[in-house]
């Protein structure tokens, strides 16, 4: 799972916001920002996904309308946004196939900008990234200074970690809009080609006081992207307050089922199995977040129906050939089957796809696995 979830508020952010603002601004500052929560804005996110707002949620039965009712190609877009919105709230990969459904109900001639920004994030959510560049590429021609493209080119290049094309879109973001996701991508990037540990603390600091000055009339996904972007850099730089920015994103969303992830992964890494259990308990349909889940009621002693339930799941999508979340296949097969070697093969296949700080760890702790395993024989 990358992150390139697109974050939509409901009135419950003007109650977090206060929290943000104060962990950022400090204790003295928390009142300003309670009473200056600024209006509403929309602009689309990640990872996890990444372009799309919509102003109001439909509920899943109405992105299961039967497209043949869709007489022009706005009503195909428009359908497949919303499965998308629904893919992202729930990972559940059956509304990507009715996204690439609508998709397909558009002929060539009427190809609009909407229509390569939806198949683009569509492609990305698969894993397609090279077939989504290309998508973004002939919208950068259609609309140059489109926000949502730069953003998912961005994320789609940090995500499989082609630094020169990141830093390409990071550059050409800023152009276009120099604010909190401008200095977000470059503090992420400064953190991911950091050497050592202090050059991550400075891009810590530097997109910490970026949120300070940014204060609390900022647009409000800004902020909840940047505190994302600020908790991955606080893992890398092996900070105590990096749970405490992931759950600060969650309060905003709690649909963010990335943020729920690394934020489930800190708590594991903790060995607090019963904090894993409740973050994950309701998102079981989500493999990330039912590996999480099945490693920590394993650890007391339970877990066998999930753990049934994930071998059977992984074991149909290996039949078919389509293992999306290698990530967590990868995790499942090192610390529920106990078998280093194929989680090592695993870990390397999702490597050439993703390189997040999940995956560095991932692949590191498979390949101390087998090199433990090979000394004790």
């Amino acid at each position: 799972m990358a992150r390139v979830n697109t974050l939509r508020f409901t009135n419950n952010t003007r109650a977090i916001l206060p929290l943000l603002m104060g962990f950022i601004l400090g204790p003295g500052l928390s009142l300003v920002a309670s009473a200056l929560t600024g209006p509403a804005v929309t602009h689309p996110t990640r990872d996890e996904q990444t372009v799309f707002t919509i102003t109001k949620q439909a509920t899943p039965q109405n992105t299961l309308q039967n497209s043949l009712l869709a007489t022009t190609p706005e009503q195909h877009i428009a359908r497949a946004k919303q499965a998308l919105l629904d893919f992202q709230r729930s990972a559940n990969p059956r509304f990507l196939g009715n996204a690439q459904r609508e998709l397909a109900g558009v002929l060539a001639a009427d190809y609009s900008a909407d229509f390569y920004l939806y198949r683009a994030s569509l492609r990305q959510s698969l894993h397609q990234f090279s077939a989504a560049s290309a998508d973004l590429a002939v919208l950068g021609k259609l609309q140059p200074n489109n926000f949502h493209a730069h953003m998912m080119r961005f994320t789609i290049a940090f995500v499989s970690g082609d630094e020169a094309g990141a830093e390409l879109a990071c550059q050409t973001l800023a152009k276009v809009n120099d604010d909190l996701y401008a200095a977000s991508c470059r503090q992420l990037l400064r953190a991911a080609h950091a050497e050592e540990l202090g050059e991550i603390e400075a891009a810590y600091r530097t997109l910490k006081t970026a949120m300070a000055k940014a204060g609390p009339l900022a647009d409000r996904q800004a902020l909840s992207w940047a505190s994302g972007s600020l908790a991955d850099i606080a893992e890398r730089a092996g900070r105590d307050d990096a749970a405490q920015l992931w759950q600060l994103v969650l309060s905003m969303n709690p649909d963010d089922v990335y943020a729920r992830a690394r934020l489930a992964a800190l708590k594991l890494a903790a060995n607090d199995d019963a904090a894993v259990l409740i973050l994950t308990k309701a998102y079981l349909a989500v493999d990330s977040l039912a590996v999480l889940n099945a490693i920590a009621a394993r650890r007391q002693g339970g877990g066998e129906q999930i753990i049934s339930l994930l071998r059977e799941r992984f074991n149909e999508a290996l039949w078919r050939g389509e293992v999306l979340h290698k990530r967590a296949y990868a995790q499942f097969l090192l610390d529920i089957e106990s078998k280093p070697a194929a989680a090592l093969m695993w870990a390397k296949n999702n490597w050439q796809e993703q390189r997040e700080w999940p995956d560095t760890q991932l692949l590191a702790r498979a390949k101390r696995a087998v090199a433990q395993a090979e000394n004790s024989q």
